[in-house]
């Protein structure tokens, strides 16, 4: 692991020529979405020069079809499917030390006699799982620390990979034995890997409330099911130092029936109440994700989950093309279905009987448009307005609007950020005269990423005057000025969490571009 994490940054062929020089005898592929072909690629080249070299692939991408690598791949020697602790020490006390049989290693897939052989998983009891952290086996030097306190998955969603796997949960003194580990470090997120952090409401607020009283400068990243979040949760997290937590939604869709459809249990109304007083704390970053070419799923009904989500204002807004991951119960029942879909990783669904192919190429336009504008930070307040006072609460009108005005290359393009504003300031003068504080939210917008220079949009230069010489920094400077009126300030507000009133109010942006703050000076 060491020697993989110094060469992941290197080219393809300093890492041929450093895995030459090792000659290692086993050599393990952790695979994923992303990495899987050239895993492929880098196993090809090696074998060429190391023929007696055993490669083994596993990770949640190569367990699945573990058959098929084997059969199209002739340089991969072996497969591991589910957990990987156990079955690779055993694998590699096989081959190395000649110990043990081949047909007692869990999920390996291998060959014998010129047939492929597949053994059956077995499920790791917890107690067997190595402690990582408490035993110091990870890298303390990285700012994001992985971590778990169970494993699997309480829900059955036919799309995920977990859909499967049996939830195990870790001991609490286990888990507490971590948390001591954690808390030696500073200024680290803890990502923890639990599918689902809700496994009983009392477990799960004491782990919630031992996270937040951790030291200042650990943060803990969760995944959560929104309607599962309790009323002592939620008092947990308004109480909690800003930032302690971020939370990532999986909300998918927010129609019933296509809940069902794809076995997933959500109750959506609560959900949305739930998420709706996580985002108004404005105490801990809010991710929600969106899944467009789900089962029964039409085009309006995606961009009703869209537009009710958009309208949540949370920090971060995902919209993902479906995946017909291999292995998912839902991959399994794709041609019955009516998918058409690529067969190469990712897996993204090129169509379904609900569906076009133009539709879901739009809804990806969509989600780039959301990355770039609202993600991004940079027209997160002037889109929030356009959508919701010139284009009734859509989302796809809105976008649909800005393509045919501004062309596709807005969403397809790497367009400096100048570049977009230019592109939102034609976009939206024709909205000017009927939309109260339109003009203040893209003003307001720019002044959050840069000062009036050379690249700033005439339209935007014209708008902006300077404030008298604001001391910032300890030197006196001329900032740019903008006058916001109750209506401005109110999307400002509802997007920040702050409380300014209506007045003049010159800011600084110089501390965004240093991953702080921007300064903002009220002047009267």
């Amino acid at each position: 692991m060491q020697l993989f994490d110094a060469l992941v940054n290197t080219s393809h062929q300093v890492l041929i020529e450093r895995l030459v020089e090792y000659a290692p005898k086993i050599l393990g592929f952790s695979t994923y979405l992303w990495n899987i072909s050239a895993s492929i690629r880098l196993t090809r080249l090696l074998k060429q020069l190391l023929p007696e070299l055993r490669v083994v692939f596993g990770g949640p991408e190569a367990g699945a079809r573990g058959v098929e690598l084997l059969q199209r791949v002739a340089e991969i020697d072996y497969v591991i499917e589910g957990e990987g602790e156990a079955a690779f020490t055993q694998l590699m006390n096989g081959i190395l030390l000649e110990k043990g049989d081949f047909k007692a290693v869990s999920g390996l897939v291998y060959r014998e006699d010129d047939q492929i052989q597949q053994n059956p998983v077995q499920i790791m009891p917890v107690s067997e799982i190595p402690p990582i952290l408490s035993e110091g086996r990870f890298d303390s030097a990285k700012p994001l620390v992985y971590w778990e306190t169970s494993r699997g998955c309480p829900f059955r969603c036919s799309f995920c990979s977990s859909a499967t796997e049996r939830l195990r949960a870790f001991p609490m003194d286990r888990v507490e034995a971590d948390l001591e580990v954690l808390e030696k470090l500073s200024n680290k997120t803890i990502k923890l890997l639990d599918r689902s952090f809700h496994l009983g409401e009392k477990r799960t607020s004491t782990l919630l409330q031992r996270f937040a009283d951790t030291p200042e400068g650990l943060r803990f990243h969760l995944e959560l099911n929104p309607d599962r979040i309790s009323e002592q949760a939620m008092s947990v997290f308004s109480e909690s130092l800003p930032g302690k937590f971020q939370f990532e939604i999986g909300l998918q869709t927010l129609n019933d029936q296509v809940l069902v459809n794809i076995d997933r249990r959500m109750d959506v109304a609560k959900s949305l109440e739930n998420i709706r007083q996580l985002v108004e704390m404005r105490r801990h970053p809010v991710h929600l994700d969106l899944i467009v070419g789900l089962p029964g799923e039409s085009v309006d009904l995606c961009g009703s989950s869209l537009d009710q989500t958009f309208r949540l204002y949370p920090d971060h807004l995902q919209l993902g093309i479906l995946k017909l991951l291999p292995g998912t119960p839902l991959q399994q029942q794709a041609h019955q279905l009516g998918y058409r879909w690529d067969t190469e990783p990712p897996y993204e669904v090129l169509s379904n009987p609900c569906m076009a192919f133009k539709q879901i190429a739009q809804f990806k336009r969509y989600a780039e448009l959301l990355e770039r504008l609202y993600n991004s930070g940079l027209l997160k307040t002037t889109l929030a307005g356009l959508v919701s006072q010139c284009f009734d609460g859509s989302v796809s009108r809105c976008f649909d609007q800005l393509l045919e005005d501004s062309g596709e290359r807005i969403a397809r393009d790497n367009l400096q950020p100048d570049a977009l504003f230019g592109h939102l300031c034609n976009f939206v003068i024709p909205y000017l005269e009927e939309t109260p504080g339109l003009q203040e939210w893209l003003l307001w917008d720019y002044c959050q990423f840069s000062l009036v220079n050379g690249k700033t949009p005439q339209w935007i230069a014209e708008r902006l005057t300077l404030s008298e010489k604001v001391v910032v920094q300890g030197s006196r400077r001329r900032l740019p000025v903008i006058a916001l009126t109750d209506v401005g300030v109110a999307m400002i507000n509802q997007l920040t969490g702050n409380r300014y009133v209506a007045g003049r109010y010159a800011l600084w942006p110089r501390q965004h571009k240093k991953g702080k703050p921007v300064e903002v000076f009220a002047l009267n």
